[in-house]
């Protein structure tokens, strides 16, 4: 019913002076015969048919008015496309283009966010010109041009300067890397054939990439950086692209490196657990161990670009390494079992995107299953900022880790802030000092004073305290008066693979 009322309406709309002019014929025809008496004399019939012209071609006259119009508004539209885009390819212009950079700065400026202008040279565009002729160099700009259109966001703009070059406006970004994937996306675009009357051809392109406001803060300052680092990516080779600071040229392309190792390095399990031990500090008994995720080729990239473990983190790898982690922390604990050691408690970091991923109860409740262990031999340790983020979806998530029978850690204390309320609100088994507040704990006042209130609050709530990165005896003794119950540190041991941490349980004379 819908559709027939749909074509009912554009009928009309498009007969509509037709229609119009019949009625008037039609009422004009009604008057004339009822002021006639209905007397059909032939000066009555020739009025009326004088006056139904005059009504037609009043009809058609509006009619044409409004075809002229529309004819009218149509070029207007046409040549205001043509005014702001390239006749061949339909992308914007540099008129447009530059307008929109102007307001995209300006944006960037009161966001606080960055801006990328990228310069685009297709590599060997002039041989496939030269031997195929203009006519397939035309069609593959725009085949290129439809590709490039496909990689960016709705808000990012591409306009071809002239030849085989475009220019890349891409908005509001956070980071230099999240660039990177733009134009390795659009190096995989490109690089695909294209087919031309039926042949294939395969090209690749140079980019160069200038950020605002890290490489300039006019729009021709940004234009003419991308323009330089573009040529410097040619220097390179063909299908590469440059960042126009060498610092965060390095830096990005260095990110990149760490992403293809860390999918290399997922797939092929190069990744182990080390277990440094906790001892209480009373007795000085070995009750527990943490499990530290270890890379060999992470060591390199530290002393490059700090921590490899956050970017691993920044690059959405800690989900499924953190899944690989606890599977092998709980293998682990139930392998001790059956050497015959004694229960001894297993501390699992976890990280943000772990905690926030909807399957993490689940993978929790599968490895203690797979494992077959008591959940009260594991613990999982999470930094304040976890929980302080969303406080009420973390509590509800960590109700329902502490109805599985698991053990909750809270970390990071030093660096934020913390209450006996906050506290109370979540189900906690244990508080740690961390290791940048233990690490100066002897000769800084400071840390004397937060640390010594973290340990009185502790004991309040009836909470396991650990001291994390103790490394020296005056740490360890100071610890021991502030009433600290357990810690852990190279004072005592270093990270262990599990061979070595067997080892440690047979020289400790564990009792099996």
């Amino acid at each position: 019913m819908r559709s027939y009322l749909d074509k009912w309406k554009r009928h009309m709309k498009a007969r509509a002076f037709v229609y119009l002019g019949v009625l008037g014929f039609l009422l004009l025809t009604a008057n004339l015969l009822a002021a006639a008496s209905f007397s059909l004399e032939p000066s009555v019939v020739l009025g009326l048919v004088i006056q139904a012209v005059i009504v037609f071609l009043i009809a058609l006259s509006i009619r044409q008015l409004r075809l002229t119009k529309r004819t009218q508004e149509a070029k207007r539209e046409e040549l205001e496309f043509l005014a702001y885009h390239d006749t061949l390819t339909g992308l914007p212009n540099r008129r447009l283009f530059d307008d929109r950079l102007e307001r995209a700065l300006l944006h960037a400026q009161r966001s606080e966010q960055l801006t990328a202008v990228m310069f685009l040279d297709m590599d060997r565009f002039k041989e496939i010109n030269d031997s195929l002729g203009h006519a397939y160099g035309d069609r593959l700009i725009r085949l290129a041009a439809q590709r490039l259109l496909g990689c960016l966001r709705g808000a990012d703009t591409v306009y071809r300067q002239g030849g085989d070059e475009f220019a890349i406006l891409l908005e509001s970004f956070a980071k230099p890397e999240d660039v990177r994937v733009v134009a390795e996306r659009i190096q995989m675009a490109l690089e695909e054939p294209f087919i031309l009357e039926g042949k294939p051809v395969t090209i690749t392109a140079s980019i160069g990439i200038a950020l605002y406001p890290l490489d300039g803060s006019t729009a021709a300052q940004l234009l003419d950086h991308a323009d330089e680092a573009m040529y410097a990516a040619k220097k390179r080779g063909s299908n590469q692209f440059r960042f126009y600071a060498p610092d965060i040229d390095a830096m990005v392309k260095n990110k990149a490196l760490m992403e293809s190792e860390l999918r290399y390095a997922l797939e092929n399990k190069q990744f182990e657990l080390l277990y440094q031990p906790q001892y209480e500090i009373a007795s000085q008994k070995l009750i527990g161990v943490e499990a530290i995720l270890h890379w060999s080729k992470g060591e390199t990239f530290l002393q490059r670009d700090g921590d490899w473990r956050k970017a691993v983190e920044e690059m959405g790898f800690m989900v499924p390494i953190g899944k690989w982690a606890v599977q092998t922390a709980c293998r682990q604990v139930n392998n001790w079992r059956e050497e015959g050691f004694p229960a001894l408690r297993m501390t699992i970091t976890i990280t943000a995107s772990q905690f926030r991923d909807e399957r993490f109860i689940e993978e929790i409740a599968l490895a203690l299953r797979e494992s077959a262990i008591d959940p009260g031999q594991i613990e999982l340790d999470l930094t304040e900022s976890i929980t302080s983020s969303n406080v009420q979806e973390a509590s509800e998530k960590l109700i329902l880790l502490k109805k599985m029978g698991v053990r909750i850690a809270l970390d990071d204390l030093c660096t934020g802030l913390f209450t006996r309320s906050g506290l109370e609100g979540m189900p906690l088994d244990s508080v740690k000092l961390d290791s940048t507040l233990v690490r100066d704990l002897v000769d800084d006042d400071e840390n004397q004073i937060l640390a010594a209130a973290i340990i009185r609050m502790a004991h309040r709530l009836g909470l396991n305290l650990i001291a994390k990165g103790v490394d020296t005896k005056e740490q360890l003794e100071y610890l021991r008066f502030l009433q600290c119950t357990e810690v852990q540190g190279k004072l005592f041991s270093s990270p262990l693979n599990s061979e070595q941490f067997l080892s440690l349980l047979n020289d400790k004379n564990i009792n099996r």
